[in-house]
């Protein structure tokens, strides 16, 4: 079997278009992969096409080796590895897709080549927001009454534009995000498990100040409460509190993870598995992980692709913690020939062969988003 083609298809979802990866090969069997990020997806796109001329004529089955051969050696400048997280998205789109065909010609699901299921479902957690404290609370109780048990709300911010926030002026309104935090903590009650997201906005001394606020809430892990630009800030944080401290989707490599890891500056780790090159590398990060007994979250923000891709790993890794999981897009199983199928807050994952799922096209061409269109 050779690759004989890579394509790239864009979904207009809101706010992040998901980027759809497709490999074909000469055999007529197609892997489907993803490479969303952020609000660059014809960039992404972009990569992918660059990517493909190393690849055609390629084994498919061969992923371990075309995976380094594409970090290391396919860039201009003849080495990928600096390049950052549109790379290394470009990257995963490519390595889930060759993982699904690698499933689809085994006929079997992928996570069954990774080692095979270590748990029946996959848990998740989903998101609650609200102007008020009791909008915030009402949210969450119908996020748990739905069967989710674990649940994620951010920090407050200061009242000015997105764009002009201040590392050095923010520090998450502590009286304000506890309040919301108390009140949703009373509305679900001790059990679900409640994170709370920085987005890295904050300084040492700030991070340390609203997790001490919220320390008696019992939260399940506090997520990027600084920026990972310096990785020794961490455990700067991590020493201060008792709320467990959950990084970062913005580290791209298993090299920074183990960074991370060997400073003890996570409890739980959190590789986004497009910005951190895909299958591939993502069970490297698993497996480093586990040898510090460090569980993995995955943050994922992404289609349908993306989130049964992550799932397949959670599937068959032992040191899983709940994996983020966005509702509110009513016809995200539009684009694809079988509903995600979400049961009591978890991903069950299907066990037909590769990731489980093609694409419905009619439902794609619907969706579909391309460079120009509108946001």
């Amino acid at each position: 079997m050779k690759i004989t083609d890579i394509d790239t298809l864009m979904i207009a979802s809101p706010g992040r278009k998901w980027t759809i990866v497709r490999v074909h090969t000469d055999e007529g069997i197609t892997g489907l992969g993803e490479a969303t990020y952020s609000l660059k997806e014809p960039v992404v796109c972009a990569a992918v096409d660059h990517m493909k001329q190393e690849l055609i004529g390629h084994d498919p089955a061969r992923i371990e080796y075309l995976w380094h051969h594409i970090y290391k050696r396919s860039s201009p400048s003849g080495i990928w590895r600096m390049a950052g997280p549109v790379w290394m998205s470009a990257l995963a789109g490519i390595d889930i897709a060759l993982w699904d065909i690698k499933g689809k010609v085994a006929g079997l699901p992928v996570y069954e080549l990774l080692g095979g299921a270590f748990r029946e479902a996959v848990d998740v957690y989903t998101h609650w927001g609200g102007a008020t404290p009791e909008a915030a609370a009402a949210m969450a109780k119908a996020k748990r009454d739905e069967g989710y048990f674990a649940l994620k709300g951010g920090a407050s911010w200061r009242d000015r534009a997105a764009q002009d926030w201040d590392t050095y002026l923010d520090d998450g309104h502590p009286e304000k995000t506890a309040a919301h935090f108390e009140a949703v903590r009373e509305a679900v009650g001790p059990d679900v498990k409640l994170f709370i997201d920085c987005h890295g906005r904050f300084t040492v001394a700030n991070s340390i100040r609203l997790a001490r606020r919220l320390e008696h809430l019992d939260l399940f892990a506090y997520e990027d409460p600084v920026a990972p630009d310096d990785l020794t800030a961490y455990p700067k944080i991590r020493r201060e509190i008792s709320i467990p401290v959950m990084g970062s989707e913005r580290l791209n490599t298993k090299s920074q993870f183990r960074r991370l890891l060997e400073m003890e500056g996570i409890d739980i780790a959190q590789p986004d598995l497009m910005y951190s090159g895909g299958i591939t590398e993502a069970r490297k990060i698993a497996a480093m992980a586990d040898t510090f007994h460090v569980p993995i979250s995955f943050h994922n923000t992404k289609g349908p692709v993306g989130i049964l891709a992550a799932a397949h790993v959670m599937m068959s890794i032992p040191n899983a913690a709940p994996m983020e999981f966005v509702t509110g897009i009513d016809w995200r199983d539009e684009v694809i020939d079988e509903p995600l199928q979400v049961v009591e807050g978890r991903v069950v994952v299907p066990d037909r062969p590769g990731l489980g799922v093609e694409l419905d096209m009619e439902g794609v061409e619907k969706h579909r988003w391309r460079a120009g269109d509108p946001h």
